[in-house]
Order: C-alpha cells, then structure tokens, then sequence
C-alpha cells in the first residue's frame, strides 16, 4: 500500500512537470516575453527652457523613447488638436523635427498662444510640454528711418555686441565687451538699458569689476536664456568666443571661451570664468551664433592669416557652461573670415566674409565674397551646405540684422561707392532659401554710418509700433580702400531705426 501511494503521487506530478518542460523549450513564460516598447518621454522643445516658435517653422522635440520608425506628433490648444506625422528623416529614438502646423486644417490656432505638444508611439503617448505660438512681426525695409542713442564711452571697432532680455517683458539691455579703442585692444565691458523705442539709456555703465580676463577683439560674442537654451528662467549667460588678444599680433588669435552671468533685473555683469571646453583651433573674426540651445562657430582667420571653412558647435548647459565642441563634417562651401552667422527655421545661414588670407583684421580692403549659404542645424548637427541667392555686394566685416525671417544685410566694406547702399535686404523663403537681395539706395532709409568692424543686435523689445529695433555700435569709418587707423578713424556712435 505505502509503494502504490507514492507512485500513484509520482504519476500524477509528471503531467504539470512535462507541461513546464514544453513550455520552457518553446520560449514560454514570463521570464522570456517581448518587453513591451518605452513609453515615449519629451525632455525639451529646441533646446529651450520657455521654447517658443511661429507656425509652419520646424520644432525641434528631444527626448527618449520614441522609436526608431515615425510615429504622431500631437499640438493640442483647448479643445483643438492637430497631429502629425513627420518625415522619416526628421525622426529618430531621441530627436523629432516637425514642422509646426497652423491648425487641424479646418480650424487656426490662436496666435499668439500656447499649445501643448505630445508624441504618440506603438508604446504610448507621451508626456506633453507647451510651446508658445508667437505672431510674426513684419515690416517694410524701405521704410526705415534712423537716428543716434547714447553713444558708447569711447570710439572702438572689433568689439563684441549682445542683447539681453530683461526679467520682464518690458525691459532688456545691451551689453558691450572688449574690442580695439585706438591705442590697444582691452577688456572694457559696458552696459546699458534699452527701451522698447530703441533708445538706450542716457549713459553706460563700465563694469569695472568685471573686465574680461584678458584683451578681446574680433572675437565672437553671443548670449543663452531660457527662451534660446535649457538654463534657468532666472538665468542669463554672455561668451565673448575666440578673438585676437593684442593689436600687434598680425593676426594673432585665441581658442578661449570666456562666460559671464548678467542679472536679468539690473543688466550687471558678474564674474568672467573661462571654460575648460575652448574651441580646438584659434581664430580671429569667426562667425558664432547661438541658435536652439547650441552656439555655432563658422569660419574665422587662423594664426596663419588664412581662413577657415571648419564649422563647429557646442551644446548649452543648464548651468551656463558649454560642452564638448564638435567639428562639422560638412565643411562650409568657402573659406572665410568675418562673415555674419545666424540660425532661423532649422537652419544655420552664413552671409559673405573675406575669403582672402589676411594679417591685419582692421584693413579696409575689397575681398569679401557674395555667398551666402544655409545647411540644416538640428541638436548641434549640421547638414550639408546649400548656395541661395547671393547678396549684391560683396560685403565683409558688415553686420547682419535677423527679424522673424527677414534679414538686412549692412554697412561694411564693399565694392562701389562709400556710404552708398549701406544696406540691403532679403527673406527667407518658405523652402529655406533666401528671396533676391535688394539694395536700399535712399539715403534717408541708411544710417549714414558708412562704417565697418562695427557691433550690432536686435533688441529683444518690439516697439510701441509692434516693428524691431536694430542697433550698431561703432566701428571703423570707411574712408580710403586698404587703410586703417589712424587713417580710417573710429567711431563711437550708436545709430538705431526709428521707423517703421
């Protein structure tokens, strides 16, 4: 009886055992399932703390867990959703690039406003973040009209210009460092007010200090907030990039990357700190831009005199502080020094420069070249290059104002007559490219600057007749062809547009 008992027990065991042993032989069970895919997660809208775009522009969403292949893209605004579904090319697990729609196709936006954007995948949707819809500002180039403001303390070219939102939406300022002022070239650092007419403030406020480290001039400058980079809403960083460091290096250049803080509420400069992340190669002029949380360097005059095409870039932390610089493999077209640099719609733009070899960066000479070239910029990466519409002259050393897509190119030096055409204008087409560039010959609609190695911004303030304000500071005044100072004096005028 006891032997029966406990083969019957052992029989009825083998069943449940003989199940089990199928079932991990074919891959059954728990243990070896397919995991299910991530739940996608957005980390940031084009590299922004507060991001804001216009509709129809590529947004740029970062992140984790969106897959290798497309799925939606979701802009919701009350009881009103658009999805879409992007391009394979603009999607990856991490990135998404989608252009920004206006509507559901039956139903606008309401612009100005916020919409929430989310992303749908396999895995689920995401967790949404807000963007702010802006209103496009335009205006009528042949309409300008300028005046001057508070000239700066002193005359200087080579100088570095940024302009820095305030902590409310009423106030900015403008923030001057280092350039040449006819004996050396220094650390100065100047800052001012600017009011939403365009005028600064009745005098400048030398940041004693807090000088540069060290003398800067030709060297790029540009400024991080929330709404262009993933520092603090609180926080406001300036870069004084790259630059020649004494006037008798010929041309000298430095590979240094200095920052600072400025107090969104006062507009005073803290501290200079040198980064530990410089760029891999000295320049002199180069053109920088700090575009979606990114700062971009183009081209610029090595220690040899002889330009460069390289093309590099450096993400913003949020703490301020740049990271690891990468160099391109998409060299730019040409090589060039002292070209202008800016990014708008998922693209980086690089407009004219010098492309001759060149030992002194204040000569007043005719090389500059007519290109002008955009290439995609998304997450620090850019594309490959593509030749648009050229600009009428050949500027270099000149400086370019950006306005919601329309662009003026001005001042420099250039071949034809001086002080004639000191400005001229384009836009940025709806395929990237850039409209015919036409020349603004009116002497009523120019500064009368007629100068070139000079500063210039975009004040972050519109005026109380809803238009941008451009300002321009300095610079070396074109009298003769191949000279410079003494001979082509400096200036310390601030010229500024007073219409439209």
């Amino acid at each position: 009886m006891k032997t029966s008992a406990i083969r019957r027990k052992i029989l009825s065991v083998v069943p449940v055992l003989t199940a089990f042993l199928i079932l991990g032989a074919c891959g059954g069970g728990s243990n070896s399932s397919t995991p299910p895919p991530p739940i996608p997660v957005i980390q940031n809208l084009n590299d922004s703390t507060l991001p804001s775009s216009a509709v129809s522009l590529p947004l740029e969403i970062g992140g984790t867990g969106f897959q290798s292949a497309p799925g939606q893209v979701n802009f919701t605004q009350g009881s009103l959703t658009a999805t879409v579904t992007p391009n394979a090319a603009g999607w990856s697990s991490t990135g998404i690039v989608v252009d920004i729609p206006s509507g559901n196709g039956t139903t606008n936006f309401t612009v100005p406003g916020t919409v929430a954007v989310s992303v749908t995948t396999s895995g689920g949707t995401s967790n949404s973040l807000n963007l702010s819809l802006v209103q496009p500002v335009t205006f009528a180039v042949n309409n300008l009209t300028w005046t001057t403001t508070t000239a700066l303390p002193a005359a200087m070219r080579g100088m570095g210009a940024v302009a820095v939102p305030g902590s409310s939406s009423g106030t900015a300022f403008a923030v001057v460092a280092g350039g040449f002022d006819g004996t050396k070239d220094n650390t100065t650092v100047l800052a001012n007010t600017i009011a939403a007419s365009g005028a600064l403030g009745s005098s400048w406020s030398a940041i004693a200090t807090n000088p540069l480290p060290s003398p800067r001039a030709f060297a790029g400058m540009v400024e991080a907030d929330p709404g262009n980079s993933l520092v603090s809403t609180s926080s406001r960083f300036i870069y004084v990039i790259a630059g020649q460091q004494t006037s008798t290096d010929l041309p000298g250049g430095t590979n240094t990357v200095f920052m600072a803080s400025v107090d969104p509420t006062t507009g005073d400069v803290g501290t200079w700190t040198q980064l530990p992340n410089s760029l891999p190669v000295s320049l002199v002029g180069p053109g920088v831009t700090l575009f979606n949380g990114y700062v971009y360097v183009v081209g610029g005059l090595q220690t040899s005199g002889i330009p460069s095409s390289d093309v590099y870039s450096a993400p913003v932390n949020s703490d301020g502080t740049l990271g690891s610089w990468t160099k391109s493999a998409n060299s730019y077209l040409v090589t060039v020094a002292f070209p202008t640099v800016f990014g708008f719609g998922g693209n980086l733009y690089v407009v004219n420069g010098d492309s001759q070899n060149e030992t002194n960066p204040s000569l007043a000479d005719i090389g500059g070249v007519t290109n002008v070239s955009y290439a995609p910029a998304t997450f620090g990466a850019v594309g490959a290059w593509t030749a648009t519409s050229a600009t009428v002259k050949n500027r270099s050393k000149q400086v370019t104002w950006l306005s919601f897509g329309q662009i003026v190119d001005a001042e420099g030096t250039y071949n034809g007559t001086p002080s004639c055409c000191e400005l001229e204008h384009s836009t940025v087409n709806s395929d990237s490219t850039l409209a015919a560039w036409n020349q603004i010959t009116n002497s009523i609609n120019e500064p009368g600057a007629n100068v070139y190695n000079a500063a210039a911004i975009v004040s972050p303030l519109l005026s109380p007749s809803n238009t941008p304000r451009f300002l321009l500071f300095g610079g070396e005044q074109y009298v003769a062809s191949g000279a410079t100072f003494p001979t082509n004096p400096l200036s310390a005028t601030v010229y500024v547009n007073n219409a439209p």
